[in-house]
């Protein structure tokens, strides 16, 4: 087979390689080198040299590690670099064993670990891939044939192979966290500005940031190592302590011992106990029938029955023979099995190889979401380094005109760096974040990826599960509708109607999944309603009664009252015993089971499922001529429809042809009995949020595994889909004998009238919904897939689909740049919760740990206050980083002014300004809480975008104006005397130092005050009652300091005392008063007048000819004259 059918593609280079894995998301290019001496030395020297700079910076950007290698073919590498799609690297060791495989192949393995997984080299192919590619396809027959234990030489090859059976979770040390965190170059640059501050005698200030610095550092060592212990012990939580295994001894003779859970290998032959075990692997079921609860996977509490392989020639896939297979962290309740015979599971994965660690994987690696803020924020910060470059060009060039010491130069210059990158950048974008986490705990929202809060903001699409999301999550009998001569009777809503011995009673009593649980009746909600509405009991007899039923110990199924018309007695009294069962397909749709009367020597066979399946199962001759319109009318309404039907086996079939019976077998022929119809009613809550999101411009649509014309009903009862807007249901029909692979036809069908009518029809994508099934999206992706962004924008209502289909869908949608948000209940949403942009879990099963939201309130309203506090923080975020950008420029712009007249700010200057103005006006700027109402603009997502620069420049060119002004104005008064030119020592106590300082302080109050608006996306200010209160007592303090500072205040921040009888200096302080009130007055118009204006945008896209928007969906929401003519695709 060739290479590419793997996934693992060979380029021209044969230095490189494409490793594309679909399942585990990894698309990488890896790139081989070998270890060069000569390089090698020369790295080393450098480092030393260079007091190990080189080591740090090739820390933080592997593919610079390769500096000391040289590239060569993949098959002489020594070293492999490892470039993901997001923009990761790892730089990893390729190691070599001697190994022998399952086929006795002896083979030398050259191989490396990438992310928990092993990754080998294949000759043939010349690729490396993973280690399921050395090993044969195993076949259905070929693992019921083989019942043997492995040999012990044959186990230790395989452990060796395959590595020890382990989920191992690292929790870092605190030290070596903490290790990891100082080395950031975030936390780099924070210590070289502190020891340059410290250098400085700016000791005051620098204790501050080293304590923030450490408060920072220690919180978020806490939450790292928090969150590594919950993942740790939510794997720990699952784990057995001890196995029995069935291995061969040097006799060939199979004895079952006691083994470690962690020793276990592909191959190995496990003995499963009777009750109350954790599958440490993934492993197949090949006697017995197991009932198992999967909610570490799933998150579905609902107990399943998993039963042994049949017969058969298919190649063995976990997927496709699920309800065979127990996966790795699920529980087993209980085991049966007939007689002496022992349940017995062939395991087939182990460690991150099971199902159980690929969700470890999807956690521990989650996909990178970024928001183009972020991206755009270091962009910024890049900038400012550039422009700190060229501060420092020029400070450098003052210096050494003045000939000053070149310590004092070097200070000087670097310092300029930390003025206009502050430190404390980073911190302070934080603090909206901070707040809204806050307050969403308040509202029962727990969040463990805080930066996902700013994502909320930009929600543009709202994806929801359909039952226990929009609906209650339980089932309620509606009524059933019996079947007599093919023609339905009336709806019955109490079962006494109905005769016990009815088959339709009898079919609703046995064909179903219950079980019992320490005396609790427990199973699906659908078929414990069902079997509830029979009034019947359930029992599963010990062994003392199995005589009755051919030697075996079948479930029990009875009826409250006796029977007397069938001879109900105390010895012999009516039962029917479940035999065999075939539990619930969602490929097929349905479900069967085997039963019979005691008594009775007639076996009978029950069917429930989809109706459209249980349609093509039954005798036409048995079928109303108005089944379809009934169906519709039901699933119209929105109940949940199941069809119910059977048939008699003849008297030769007995207990071992139910055993060997085939399932299509039996599922054929049948005799229709009637409809189930169960109401599953939308939460209050579900139809308001939806107006809401709707209101805001925001797409809603429902992604379900239920009826597709069940969803539809949903749609339209919570408004999703408006009752003056059409729905139509997009299908496929194959042309020829539904031959899979030919080219199917795509066709519309109107729910205006019955679901098999086919039209064409030209959609008026105004007014008009498509609703599509996961059979549909199969087809379609597989042979429309040009058609899919088109079909995506029109497609409100996703029906039976399977989740790793739902995370396709949340693919597909984030490709259109969508930002998506995945509102579940945990139940077959995880992989959803996970691939979207913002994930909510309505559930507090183990698998929500990986969705990034949880909520305590259990319907979607959650996600319109996740959507406000997501705007607030986001517009926090912006608010903090522009404010902070501008008190960088303006102390950068007062510095190198004064610098240029002789002159330098003070420390307590400095100090007054950094820690409190800035800092106090910066924490506080965040506190505000966010708006009431859900509006339908949102907010800017992009620093770099011109409506969002241009008032940027506007204000830093105002800033640098109004000191340039001051210092002119200084300048004409006729008693000013500056310092002087060849002075040798930077004068602070000046009038120059003294004018800049007092306005500069100001312009700091003034651009918090600009950028701590309230509407649309939070509270006005007047409910930021700590902002107030920080901003109007530093501009009192200001205005004393600039009129009439005492003299001790003065000399404390050496500024120049204004003595009384100097009259022309009090004139010139009271008009200079003037120029900050001007300022403000100029910095708001900007602010409201020009940057929040429709006019303005507008005007910039005419300038910047922005004809088109940049996101693929607008582009397709604009193009009017797309319509799907199904006929023509």
């Amino acid at each position: 087979m060739p290479s590419s059918s793997y996934g693992y593609e060979p380029i021209g280079d044969p230095c490189h390689q494409i490793l594309d894995l679909n399942l585990e998301d990894v698309h990488c290019n890896l790139y081989g080198y070998k270890e060069s001496r000569l390089r090698s030395f020369f790295y080393h020297l450098c480092g030393v040299v260079l007091l190990g700079i080189p080591y740090l910076v090739c820390s933080w950007f592997s593919p610079l590690r390769t500096v000391k290698f040289k590239k060569c073919h993949l098959e002489e590498a020594t070293v492999v670099l490892i470039k993901d799609a997001h923009g990761n690297d790892d730089l990893l060791k390729v190691k070599t064993e001697n190994a022998k495989l399952p086929t006795q192949e002896h083979v030398r393995l050259r191989f490396f670990h990438y992310r928990h997984a092993k990754f080998v080299w294949i000759p043939r192919q010349e690729v490396f891939g993973p280690l399921d590619l050395l090993i044969p396809t195993q076949t259905v027959d070929g693992l019921l044939d083989n019942t043997e234990g492995l040999f012990y030489n044959d186990y230790v090859d395989a452990l060796k192979l395959y590595g020890p059976n382990k989920i191992e979770i690292e929790v870092k040390s605190y030290w070596r966290l903490f290790i990891d965190e100082v080395f950031n170059p975030f936390y780099v640059f924070q210590v070289f500005s502190i020891i340059l501050w410290c250098l400085d005698d700016y000791y005051i200030y620098a204790c501050c940031v080293l304590i923030l610095t450490l408060f920072s550092v220690i919180t978020s060592l806490r939450q790292t190592r928090k969150q590594s212990e919950a993942l740790h012990d939510l794997v720990e939580s699952s784990k057995c302590h001890d196995v029995k295994v069935m291995r061969q001894n040097l006799l060939s003779e199979n004895i079952v011992q006691d083994a470690d859970p962690e020793e276990l290998v592909p191959g190995d032959l496990l003995v499963l106990p009777k009750s109350n075990f954790v599958l440490p692997c993934d492993a197949v079921l090949l006697t017995g029938q197991c009932i198992v609860n999967e909610s570490m996977l799933t998150g579905e509490s609902v107990p399943v029955v998993k039963t042994s392989l049949h017969s058969s020639n298919e190649v063995y896939s976990p997927s496709t023979h699920k309800r065979h297979t127990l996966f790795s962290g699920t529980y087993m309740i209980q085991s049966r099995y007939y007689g002496d015979e022992q349940v017995l599971a062939r395991v087939v994965c182990t460690g991150f190889n099971t199902t159980k660690g690929a969700l470890v994987k999807s956690i521990l690696f989650p996909t990178p979401v970024g928001l183009q803020f972020y991206k755009d924020s270091l962009k910024f910060v890049l900038a400012l380094f550039v422009l700190a470059g060229a501060g420092t060009g020029y400070c450098l060039y003052l210096y050494l005109h003045r000939k000053a010491k070149i310590m004092e130069m070097v200070i000087r210059s670097l310092d300029i760096i930390t003025i206009v990158v502050p430190p404390a950048l980073p911190a302070a974008m934080t603090v909206g974040i901070v707040y809204s986490q806050s307050r969403l705990k308040k509202l029962k929202i727990f969040c463990i990826s805080p930066p996902k809060i700013n994502v909320c903001g930009k929600v543009k699409l709202a994806c929801f599960d359909k039952t226990g999301t929009l609906t209650h999550d339980g089932l309620d009998m509606h009524s059933v509708v019996p079947v007599a001569q093919a023609k339905f009777t009336e709806p019955i809503t109490d079962c006494q109607y109905l005769e016990t011995g009815d088959r339709l009673v009898q079919a609703m009593a046995t064909c179903h999944s219950l079980t019992q649980i320490d005396e609790k009746l427990t199973g699906d909600p659908l078929d414990l309603s069902m079997f509830e509405f029979t009034g019947w009991h359930l029992e599963e007899p010990g062994e003392d009664e199995t005589a009755r039923y051919d030697m075996i110990a079948p479930t029990i199924v009875k009826p409250d009252k006796p029977l007397k018309e069938a001879g109900d007695s105390p010895d012999f009294p009516y039962q029917i015993g479940i035999i065999r069962q075939f539990p619930f397909s969602s490929t097929l749709q349905c479900m069967s089971v085997i039963c019979r009367e005691l008594n009775s020597q007639n076996m009978v066979a029950f069917a429930k499922g989809a109706p459209e399946k249980v349609l093509t199962m039954c005798q036409p001759e048995t079928l109303p001529e108005d089944f379809v319109v009934r169906l519709s009318k039901y699933a119209g309404r929105g109940y949940r429809v199941i069809g119910l039907a059977y048939k008699e086996m003849s008297e030769k079939f007995k207990w071992k042809e139910a055993q060997r019976a085939k399932r299509d077998v039996i599922e054929c022929d049948l005799i229709f009995l009637g409809l189930l119809v169960m109401q599953n009613t939308l939460k209050p809550e579900t139809t308001p949020v939806i107006k809401v999101l709707h209101n805001a411009n925001i797409r809603t649509v429902m992604i379900t595994g239920d009826n597709i014309l069940t969803a539809i009903s949903v749609a339209r009862d919570c408004e999703m889909v408006k009752e003056t807007d059409q729905i139509f249901i997009l299908n496929t029909r194959n042309t020829r004998n539904d031959d899979q692979n030919v080219l199917p036809e795509l066709v519309l069908e109107s729910t205006a009238s019955t679901p098999t009518s086919s039209v064409s029809i030209d959609i008026d994508v105004t007014k008009c919904h498509l609703a599509i099934d996961g059979r549909t999206w199969t087809k379609i992706k597989t042979f429309y897939p040009d058609l899919l962004p088109n079909l995506l924008m029109r497609t409100t209502v996703f029906a039976r689909f399977q989740p790793d289909q739902k995370t396709q869908l949340i693919t597909y949608l984030q490709s259109l740049d969508y930002v998506v948000s995945m509102v579940g209940d945990g139940a077959n949403d995880c992989g959803a919760l996970k691939a979207a942009h913002v994930g909510v879990s309505l559930s507090q099963a183990e698998a929500s740990v990986a969705a990034p939201f949880t909520s305590a309130i259990q319907d979607i309203s959650c996600l319109v206050h996740l959507i406000l506090e997501g705007r607030c923080a986001l517009v926090t975020s912006f608010a903090v980083f522009k404010y902070m950008a501008l008190y960088s420029l303006i102390q950068f712009t007062t510095v190198l002014i004064l610098y240029r007249q002789h002159s330098i700010l003070g420390d307590v200057q400095f100090l007054f300004i950094d820690l409190v103005i800035t800092t106090s006006l910066a924490v506080t700027i965040g506190r505000q809480g966010p708006s009431k109402r859900l509006g339908a603009k949102r907010p800017p997502g992009s620093l770099v975008a011109a409506a969002t620069l241009v008032p940027i420049f506007l204000q830093i060119f105002l800033c640098v104006f109004v000191q340039i002004g001051t210092l002119v104005y200084l300048y004409q008064q006729d008693w000013f005397k500056p310092v002087p030119p060849k002075s040798k020592e930077e004068v602070i106590v000046c009038w120059e130092n003294t004018v800049l300082f007092a306005v500069s302080s100001f312009q700091y109050v003034i651009l918090a005050f600009v950028y701590s608006k309230g509407r649309p996306y939070r509270q006005t200010l007047i409910h930021n009652g700590w902002f107030l209160a920080c901003a109007v007592a530093l501009s009192c303090f200001q205005v004393w300091l600039l009129i009439a500072p005492s003299k001790a205040v003065a000399e404390f921040f050496e500024i120049m005392f204004l003595p009384h009888r100097a009259h022309e200096q009090v004139d010139f302080r009271y008009k200079l008063l003037l120029i900050p009130i001007g300022h403000l007055l100029a910095a708001v118009f900007i602010e409201v007048a020009v940057s929040d204006r429709e006019w303005f945008r507008k005007f910039l896209h005419h300038v910047t000819l922005k004809r088109i928007p940049k996101n693929k969906y607008k582009l397709l929401l604009q193009d009017n004259d797309v319509r799907l003519n199904l006929l023509h695709l």
